[in-house]
């Protein structure tokens, strides 16, 4: 027999900030008219457009835990749509997986992606069943043996392993850190014709699925490279984030079907930006913040649409709880403290409220409880926040229409120190956590 989970408990559930809703779910919150602009109709607009035998390449950038990973849920669901009068085009067979499931993005490079890329790309056309098409191709199987006889004893496959040997392959990329450069190495040697093994299986799909006078093709959308971590690199000249996106760029921009990558927002604000436009032919969009007000009296959208959406996020969780949201502060001022202080980043409001409902030993969550939430993670920015970059941040106390695209300011954007929004342009302001500081306040 189980034991009944409490309301304080599935409360907390609901609020884990980690796991991320799609529009099916009657916990998603549509953001649109806060955010000033939302990625996934305009990109599926434009696969739709697009020639489908010149595959399109999108760039996904924004900051993390904002909610990129359900807008390319939401894009799924847009390309997957059957044809209507309002989508007069056939579906796509969207092909969708998260690096950070499968590799460490602590430390990542080409040759681990391009593993998992061909791992997931057989995978899942094989679970599509698609008529006419067998997923392993007489070049896909060479181009394994040959790395497979460069790797020699290093890596040992059982059974049906052998069926999906790419897939295994980045297990082992994940699981043996020490032997990830012989891995990589291994992989150098063949990445060239391992990028040709999973074209051809891309390309005999597309036209399989295109054969079926049902589908429009396939799309890849890789998710969770904009979490691989920005350091720099031994050479002292460049970053893991220039070493992947910019160095590999063509290698990345080479897949023949229409692909949308996520990637990190502080690689738009270097100066490689450009480089990574001229090679996916397309500038990378971010992700705009949730504006909870304006920064000029001209907008258009009410100031307080964000504080709305934000709370609207909290009444879904609750009902999605059982308990109603009344019920669940102790006044509504203290769950619109916790909207606010979020500065319309929703992962962190789902942080707060499990925080604030840790501290408490049953409803209402009071204003105490609140603070601490908050204050627990004001105490880890308060560690974390290098010395040198106070007087920096002190300068986004208002909002500012420019932000330097040096690595201290890429480093606060990465870490979340300042926030970019979007108000027909981006403008910037420091995370309001760091306001609160009397660290920040010192001048």
């Amino acid at each position: 027999m189980t034991t009944p989970v409490s309301t304080i408990a599935k409360l907390f559930q609901a609020c884990e900030p980690n796991e991320s809703i799609s529009p099916s779910d009657s916990r998603y919150v549509n953001f649109d008219s806060a955010r000033g602009d939302s990625p996934a109709p305009r990109f599926a607009k434009g696969l739709r457009l697009a020639d489908p035998v010149r595959p399109e390449i999108k760039l996904l950038a924004g900051h993390r835990g904002i909610g990129k990973t359900s807008e390319l849920l939401r894009l799924k669901e847009l390309l997957e749509e059957s044809s209507s009068t309002t989508n007069p085009n056939h579906p796509f067979k969207v092909i969708f997986f998260d690096v950070n499931d499968s590799l460490d993005v602590n430390d990542l490079d080409l040759p681990d992606l391009l593993v998992l890329i061909a791992g997931e790309v057989q995978r899942q056309l094989k679970e599509a069943a698609i008529p006419g098409f067998t997923e392993t191709s007489v070049y896909f199987k060479q181009v394994w043996d040959d790395i497979k006889a460069t790797l020699g004893a290093n890596v040992e496959l059982k059974g049906a392993e052998a069926e999906a040997p790419f897939g295994k392959l980045a297990v082992e990329f994940k699981n043996r850190p020490g032997a990830r450069q012989m891995l990589r190495a291994a992989i150098e040697k063949h990445n060239t014709s391992l990028i040709g093994a999973v074209n051809d299986l891309l390309s005999q799909a597309n036209v399989a699925l295109r054969k079926t006078g049902a589908s429009s093709g396939l799309v890849l959308l890789i998710d969770g490279l904009d979490k691989v971590v920005l350091r720099p690199l031994d050479d002292g000249k460049s970053n893991t984030h220039v070493r992947l996106f910019c160095a590999r760029a063509d290698q990345l921009a080479n897949l023949k079907a229409h692909t949308v990558y996520t990637i990190p927002i502080s690689l738009i604000y270097s100066p490689q930006s450009a480089q990574l436009s001229q090679t996916f032919g397309a500038h990378p969009q971010p992700m705009p913040m949730i504006r909870l007000r304006s920064n000029k009296e001209s907008d258009p959208v009410p100031s307080n649409t964000g504080m709305k959406k934000m709370w609207e996020m909290l009444e879904r969780r609750c009902t999605y709880a059982g308990v109603e949201i009344k019920d669940v502060f102790d006044k509504p001022e203290t769950g619109h403290y916790l909207c606010r202080m979020t500065g319309g980043h929703p992962r962190h409001l789902m942080m707060f409220m499990q925080a604030a409902i840790n501290a408490v030993d049953k409803f209402p969550i009071t204003k105490t409880a609140a603070h601490k939430a908050v204050n627990n993670y004001a105490n880890s920015l308060l560690r974390e926040i290098p010395d040198p970059f106070w007087p920096l941040l002190r300068k986004f106390e208002a909002p500012q229409d420019y932000i330097p695209k040096d690595e201290a300011h890429q480093l606060m954007l990465f870490y979340l120190h300042v926030f970019e929004y979007m108000n027909g342009a981006p403008w910037y302001e420091v995370n309001p956590v760091i306001r609160e500081l009397p660290k920040f306040k010192q001048h």
